[in-house]
């Protein structure tokens, strides 16, 4: 099994995402975060930074009813991107796995705190993925 899908299991288990511990998403190396962007080499950084740029967008806003349909727009811009092979499936379905856990609750409160976690997680894989980027450069111009 790849990695990848381990990260998509480990977040289907839950009910939603501030179960996680914040370490296991974030953390370096064994993070998910980390996995994903080290698993997703072939991921076009405009578009995920395209993407974090709305997420940010979002944030701004103070309730959930103002970001519910921005957020799940976001499926079918991303699903356009995967067609167009500037993101990869893999890392769709990690985001998609992780949106699902976003407002799977009645209350607000909780959606407004599992999104805070989710644009967290977007972040640290925009920054794991920089990482990646720039270590996989390095280690070609060694060679």
């Amino acid at each position: 099994m790849s990695d990848i899908n381990e990260v998509i299991q480990k977040i289907n288990a839950c009910n939603y995402l501030s179960e996680i511990d914040a370490k296991d998403f974030l953390d370096a190396e064994t993070g998910y975060a980390h996995i994903v962007a080290k698993n997703s080499s072939k991921l076009n950084t405009t578009q995920l930074r395209k993407f974090f740029a709305a997420l940010k967008k979002m944030e701004q806003k103070e309730t959930w009813n103002e970001i519910e349909t921005e957020f799940y727009l976001l499926k079918p811009r991303m699903a356009v991107s995967v067609g167009r092979k500037n993101l990869p499936k893999p890392f769709y379905e990690v985001i998609l796995a992780a949106m699902a856990k976003v407002d799977n609750v009645e209350d607000d409160d909780l959606k407004m705190k599992n999104f805070d976690i989710f644009v967290k997680f977007f972040e640290a894989i925009v920054a794991y993925h920089k990482y990646e980027e720039e270590v996989s450069k390095a280690q070609r111009r060694r060679y």
